[in-house]
């Protein structure tokens, strides 16, 4: 028996979902599974590279863990990591001197350009099967299902 639309739907999501993630620059595949490849494996805590990139001023943490979805505790290990590997500095906010801003190392801002690039590769070879006219409905879909509109 053929599944309803509805289902075939969530399996198509489910589908794509693991494919973009398998792809993705700042990494989906567990480190040591059969398909990484652990030249090119990529930490989870990269992701908060190219958003820092596109802040010139740095930004807060709070901000960065609402971007990303993702709560405080996991985002201060991230930070952590990402501080002690050279790639982000940690200051105070001089419009509040409690507040933390980060910001990118130069080695922080030379990595955060390669993940960018690389996304940008994987999103142009994965979207090049789409017209323009097919990316703008998909996407006005998809904002419209998770209420981004």
């Amino acid at each position: 028996m053929e599944p309803n639309l509805n289902h075939r739907l969530f399996i198509a999501f489910n589908h794509a979902g693991r494919y973009l993630r398998a792809g993705r620059p700042s990494g989906a595949i567990p480190h040591g599974s059969k398909d990484c490849d652990c030249r090119k494996h990529r930490f989870r805590r990269e992701t908060i590279l190219p958003i820092l990139l596109d802040h010139e001023g740095g930004m807060r943490p709070n901000q960065i863990a609402e971007e990303i979805h993702t709560g405080a505790s996991t985002l201060s290990e991230m930070i952590n990591r990402l501080e002690n590997d050279g790639y982000i500095l940690r200051s105070a906010d001089p419009t509040d001197r409690r507040a933390t801003i980060l910001t990118l190392t130069k080695a922080g801002t030379i990595r955060a350009r390669e993940l960018k690039a690389e996304a940008d590769n994987l999103f142009a070879q994965l979207f090049s099967k789409l017209s323009e006219d097919e990316k703008l409905t998909l996407t006005t879909l998809l904002e419209k299902l998770t209420d981004q509109t």
